[in-house]
């Protein structure tokens, strides 16, 4: 500590007289362990989210606010975390990520009530309410940051890692069924360099926080991306007028003109005899429609479609690629 000591006095001086030396100066860099030459995880995770490989229409998914269950109560790390997560969705082209801020108003308004917990059940109250395809959600268990100091001759270093660990699951809106529930781990290092790197830590740093949970998200997105490209796309009649039908996907959703489409109307629950849990709906075949438009909406996302087949269709009947 003395070295220090001398060491920031003689900077002090040096500041005064208008001399910033480097040594007195400040060198701060993060990064966040990526373990692509161990597993191969980057590389591969490059490959799944390969939009040039992906036909598919997107899938319309919602991001809820992690629970923050750490046991200091780490602030915003809930709402970092969803946020976090949300961006990674979008850049891999595969998804419509519904704005985090939009999910919570749903949830505040009618689902939620005073429980804060989302479940299959109000999941798929969702999935009808604003169209998603699937539900992301999870809970944030433990956080930690801890630090080392160095001193050195002509100054000192200081490294900060911080760790993290959650859990996520994966609600089908369309069926309230939980597809998967996992968990990951992340570890982000933020070392600085020279003496007045080593002054003690007196402010939260979301830096930290936010690199740790970006190396975990982006870790378990591989399982996400494998989850939910398993799932058939499907969307919503939203309105309808004699023989016109719109539904909530267009253009943004990768539907084009002359794309097949099947309507289904959902029917009673299928329960497990075992364990007593839902594990899908029924669904009854209505028609089919053809795209005829795909470029209505205040972004793109909404189509016209004229029926080829069937009769009946209702506000709020499931529609999936043809099959038929």
């Amino acid at each position: 500590m003395k070295k220090v000591t001398r060491f920031l006095a003689k900077c002090l001086v040096l500041a005064a007289l208008g001399v910033f030396p480097a040594a007195c100066m400040q060198t701060t860099s993060g990064a966040v362990r990526d373990d692509s030459t161990l597993t191969g995880t980057s590389k591969q995770l490059q490959i799944t989210s390969d939009v040039s490989q992906y036909r598919a229409p997107k899938l319309r998914v919602g991001v809820i606010n992690f629970q923050n269950k750490t046991p200091s109560r780490v602030p915003g790390i809930g709402e970092s975390a969803a946020d976090i997560l949300g961006t990674l969705l979008q850049k891999t082209g595969r998804f419509i990520v519904i704005p985090q801020q939009d999910m919570q108003s749903i949830l505040l308004q009618q689902l939620m009530g005073a429980t804060g917990a989302i479940n299959p059940e109000t999941a798929a109250k969702m999935g009808q309410i604003m169209g998603l395809n699937a539900v992301v959600t999870g809970i944030i268990t433990a956080y930690s940051d801890t630090e080392e100091a160095a001193v050195f001759g002509t100054g000192g270093s200081k490294k900060q890692t911080a760790r993290v660990t959650l859990e996520y699951r994966i609600v089908d809106t369309t069926t309230g069924v939980q597809l998967v529930a996992d968990s990951g781990q992340g570890v982000y290092e933020k070392k600085a360099t020279q003496a007045l790197s080593m002054e003690s830590k007196d402010t939260y740093d979301t830096d930290l926080r936010d690199g740790a949970l970006r190396d975990a998200l982006t870790r378990v997105m591989i399982t996400m991306m494998q989850q939910l490209g398993n799932r058939r796309w499907s969307s919503r009649i939203a309105s309808f007028s004699g023989n016109t039908l719109y539904i909530n996907a267009g253009q943004k959703s990768g539907l084009n003109v002359g794309d097949k489409l099947d309507v289904y109307r959902e029917g009673e629950e299928i329960i497990d005899p075992d364990n007593k849990q839902k594990i899908g709906t029924k669904e009854d075949f209505i028609g089919s429609v053809v795209v005829i438009r795909n470029d209505l909406g205040d972004q793109t996302d909404l189509s016209v479609v004229q029926p080829t087949s069937g009769t009946g269709f209702k506000k709020g009947d499931i529609v999936r690629i043809s099959t038929r």
